[in-house]
């Protein structure tokens, strides 16, 4: 069979090997800005950008307490610190990397029970040893790196004293530190932590913003195979096909090529139960989103199946329009609001009568991935400044109803020091079957 892992996936697994994808030197500067003296981190996402490990036990009990943390500090952040169980360092930690340079404070049991002494270390295996066969390479792998590992001091009984530890062992016990889950503050109070800790949220995204190389390279890995799985679609659509139906195939085609689907909307419709059929003559948008090794790709275009209306066929024109007049213009300085300005201004002046909406964001991590502001206890997005190492999207929709249809025009873009490129092949913006 042929294979399914390319010579770039290559490249990518064996740089999470050595490292992770965080931007170091943008993390320190938002520390800096927010006068934070490091971070500890519990929720998944955090600690794969800041250790390159995604705690596996969290896809299969999303919403519990985190059971793996990453630490991170200010004034030696190339130094990172892993807290996690015993037995997760030697079955999920272990098997993709041999890192030097992150510290390991171990722990046996779930829960905090307030000790400050270190447990007792078991000096057998974490798994029983029968000695019925030689090791396998997993097994043997595993067992080098646990034996590193045994006998140190960074083993302790309880999450608690494990976390504790770590933030005295980094220096951050007595610091101004960014947490992002209600245990990290819980085990703070419980030993009378007598630094400060603060909300996280918003740095942690303003850290994503600007990404690492490393980043930039898994966006892209991700966004191509988007954007293939998402034509694939498009081409496939004929008269008579469901939405679920497509929706399944965006599924299909996104695993085929190495990326988990998220979602796809078909003609603004988004439901995973809208069994309503494309008809003939119909314009629609395809707006795709799925991901690899966690980031994210997002991709529009606009369908005429059959014979489009004059309408939807304008429509369509004006997305593909607008997007290329905002393309042009994007560089490091200029705001969401001033984005949406040039691109509501240059359909007018071009004689479109269409409703575009213009909506920028950031992608990585997540779909929309930049922090935000507090109006009134809810979240909105604040009038962000483009920074070069941003990839963003904007979003170009048809607003339009009863015009034959929907249409949207939509790619990724990396933000450089003099303008803005795109990490992926551009294509037509219109898909014809």
């Amino acid at each position: 069979m042929d294979t399914v892992l390319l010579p770039a996936d290559r490249a990518l697994l064996e740089a999470l090997e050595r490292g992770a994808p965080m931007n170091l030197g943008r993390a320190v500067a938002v520390m800096e800005r927010h006068g934070l003296d490091g971070l500890v981190l519990g929720d998944p996402v955090n600690v794969f950008h800041a250790l390159g490990h995604w705690p596996q036990i969290s896809r299969t009990r999303p919403g519990q307490p985190p059971g793996t943390f990453a630490l991170l500090a200010r004034d030696r952040p190339e130094q990172p610190g892993l807290v996690t169980s015993r037995f997760l360092h030697h079955y999920s930690w272990a098997d993709g990397r041999d890192r030097s340079d992150v510290g390991v404070w171990l722990y046996t049991l779930m829960g905090d029970e307030g000790d400050e002494m270190a447990g007792e270390v078991p000096d057998s295996p974490v798994l029983p040893q029968r000695e019925l066969a030689p090791l396998t390479a997993a097994e043997a792998h595993r067992a080098r790196i646990s034996a590193r590992e045994a006998g140190s001091l960074s083993a302790y009984t309880d999450i608690g004293a494990a976390l504790a530890s770590a933030m005295r062992g980094l220096g951050l016990w007595n610091g101004r530190i960014g947490f992002d889950h209600p245990a990290i503050a819980q085990v703070a109070a419980r030993r009378e932590h007598p630094g400060e800790l603060v909300s996280a949220d918003n740095a942690l995204r303003e850290i994503r913003m600007v990404k690492s190389p490393l980043e930039h390279a898994l966006m892209a890995r991700a966004a191509c195979a988007n954007v293939d799985a998402l034509n694939a679609v498009g081409h496939a659509i004929r008269a008579g096909a469901s939405h679920v139906e497509l929706q399944a195939l965006f599924r299909m085609e996104a695993a085929a090529r190495g990326n988990t689907a998220v979602f796809l909307n078909v003609d603004r419709v988004s439901s995973e139960l809208s069994r309503i059929e494309v008809a003939d003559g119909q314009t629609l948008m395809l707006d795709g989103v799925s991901q690899h090794l966690g980031y994210h790709g997002d991709f529009a275009r606009t369908v005429f199946v059959g014979e489009p209306t004059r309408a939807a066929a304008r429509a369509a024109e004006a997305a593909a329009f607008g997007w290329q007049a905002v393309r042009e213009i994007l560089r490091p300085g200029l705001r969401y609001s001033e984005i949406v300005a040039v691109g509501e201004s240059a359909i007018r002046k071009a004689g479109y009568d269409a409703a575009i909406g213009f909506g920028p964001h950031s992608v990585g991590l997540a779909h929309t991935d930049e922090p935000g502001e507090v109006h009134g206890g809810f979240w909105r997005k604040p009038d962000i400044v483009l920074e070069a190492g941003m990839i963003i999207s904007v979003d170009c929709p048809t607003l339009d109803t009863g015009i034959g249809g929907s249409a949207h025009c939509e790619d990724l873009v990396l933000i450089t020091d003099t303008g803005a490129e795109p990490i992926h092949p551009l294509h037509d913006p219109v898909i014809i079957v």
